[in-house]
């Protein structure tokens, strides 16, 4: 069931009609029914597997929240060290519930994601949303764990929480602190909610449908194509045009969802802010996949920091290496732990744990030498607050990054290096890329390739002044809300048309790039 098929917009026209007709007290049993059908649609075999992951977590965040309750009503009961004494013995069953909880869950996930490939099996098929859903409700877990949040007494409505279909294809990671609340709560019909979620929407497929599926083709002619030799400039073309596809593919998938889901009243969390305005590795992961990074930097990168043997390592640093490494080391090594787990999790292959690990090892040297930079910059009587610094600094990072984008799209790791050497050292003219070679093999014919090269143009322009304009703190959709009703409804006409005009020249739905993770 895609976004734009007619199967899908009957599916949610028909559940906004219930849903808001319906009794407030019962809208969230309306958003669990349309939960249910929606993964029907996906393999009704597949949503065993949701119910449980689901249910696996609810009981046992239960079992949790007992324990940190008896301890709670201990405390004034028993005497300083009898209460110590206790607190650690139930700390070892809540470790025990934790441990038993990741080895399911998790355990799940590894088959499902990874078995197939290290076995050499291709015939499992991944329930969808597996990777999002089960870092979802692990979060759920350890906030309880963590005495963040009070447990969810409902299976049902948490059921709600872990399968909302918005967020099942492509994400974000929602919290519960947060997505709960709002999924259990009454909401009104709200026109502003409903004009906001479909501009969110139009826009959306103007990245995904306009800009992305009219490039993934493109990307797949260059970067997979059977050439014997490459030159640098035709490999660096197809990296740029994959850095803007991917960007646009999830990105627009993103707003999609946010939009479908403020329909019904629901703000989850945005996953993007502009993400090639960044000024290092570290802030661009910061505004890439934020959920992502945010639940990484939650639940795996401050439990690694914070740890005893970090901290006795830290010391040490300090006191053989100076004070900046006693600081900063630690914390390294987490993010490289952190950046290697998350080259795993997009899939099992060599080359997604080398783009993690190529991410983790940059952002790790950056604190490094941070002081040797700031030196640097001294010496060289750098304004690092000048304009001209910032635009450098957004420059450098998105050749960073890109550089990082040949491991993440190119499969095998001994030809990303590769295309990577020849980048850099069989650069070649250009100006070949205008030869009737490579407009004929890589780009497709020529007529097709102006007309596509004008929609991407247009697409990728409109994309980046919008986020030229939010990234100078500019809301652009009140913005457009306060024009007059020509210039309004000119932005409408002019996205829904080139939603559809990329529908003509378009070999078919593509699908999401990050759907079935």
């Amino acid at each position: 069931m895609t976004i734009l098929s007619n199967t899908f917009a009957i599916f949610l026209l028909v559940t906004l009609f219930v849903y808001y007709l319906c009794p407030k007290k019962i809208q969230w049993i309306c958003l669990l029914a349309a939960n249910i059908v929606f993964y029907a649609f996906s393999g009704i075999g597949n949503f065993f597997f949701i119910i449980g992951t689901s249910l696996v977590t609810f009981l046992a965040a239960k079992i949790i929240a007992g324990f940190n309750d008896f301890v709670k009503s201990q405390k004034t009961v028993l005497e300083k060290e009898d209460f110590k004494l206790l607190k650690h013995k139930v700390l070892i069953k809540k470790r025990l519930v934790l441990c038993a909880m990741l080895l399911i869950n998790v355990g799940i996930l590894f088959y499902l994601k990874y078995w197939r490939v290290l076995v050499g099996s291709k015939t499992l098929i991944l329930p969808l949303g597996i990777s999002y859903y089960t870092l979802q409700a692990i979060g759920y877990f350890m906030d309880v764990y963590n005495l963040k949040i009070e447990k969810e007494t409902n299976y049902a409505k948490f059921l709600l929480f872990i399968s909302f279909f918005p967020q099942l294809i492509l994400g974000p990671i929602n919290r519960y602190g947060i997505q709960g609340i709002q999924l259990k709560s009454e909401h009104n019909f709200d026109f502003e909610n409903i004009k906001h979620g479909v501009m969110l929407i139009l826009y959306g497929a103007l990245k995904k449908y306009v800009v992305a599926n009219l490039l993934v083709t493109r990307v797949s002619a260059v970067l997979d194509g059977s050439f014997e030799s490459l030159p640098g400039c035709v490999i660096l073309f197809g990296i740029l045009m994959y850095a803007i596809y991917q960007y646009a593919d999830f990105c627009g998938g993103i707003d999609m969802f946010l939009g479908v889901a403020e329909l019904f009243g629901i703000k989850m969390q945005p996953n993007f802010k502009q993400p090639y305005f960044s000024t290092s590795i570290a802030n661009f992961w910061q505004r890439w996949h934020i959920s992502l990074g945010q639940w990484m930097r939650d639940y795996v990168f401050y439990p690694i920091a914070i740890t005893d043997t970090m901290d006795n390592f830290g010391k040490w640093c300090t006191n053989h290496l100076g004070k900046h490494f006693g600081r900063v080391l630690p914390a390294c090594i987490a993010n490289i732990v952190v950046f290697m787990l998350v080259g795993v999790w997009h899939g099992p292959e060599l080359h997604f744990f080398v783009w993690g690990l190529y991410n983790g090892l940059l952002i790790a040297f950056s604190y490094l030498l941070k002081p040797v930079f700031k030196k640097v910059n001294e010496l060289l009587h750098i304004n690092e607050k000048a304009k001209w610094f910032h635009v450098f600094r957004i420059v450098r990072t998105f050749i960073l990054v890109n550089i990082g984008w040949y491991f993440d799209r190119i499969v095998d790791v001994k030809q990303s290096f590769v295309y990577l050497k020849d980048t850099f050292c069989n650069f070649g003219n250009p100006m070949i890329l205008t030869s009737q070679k490579y407009l004929k093999d890589i780009l497709g014919s020529i007529k097709n390739f102006q007309s596509h090269i004008i929609l991407i143009a247009l697409g990728t322009f409109i994309i980046f002044i919008v986020s030229l304009l939010k990234e100078n703190k500019v809301d652009v959709y009140a913005a457009i809300q306060k024009k007059n009703i020509v210039i309004r409804w000119g932005v409408y006409y002019v996205l829904m048309i080139l939603v559809i005009l990329s529908f003509t020249f378009s070999s078919g739905d593509a699908g999401f790039m990050y759907a079935q993770y």
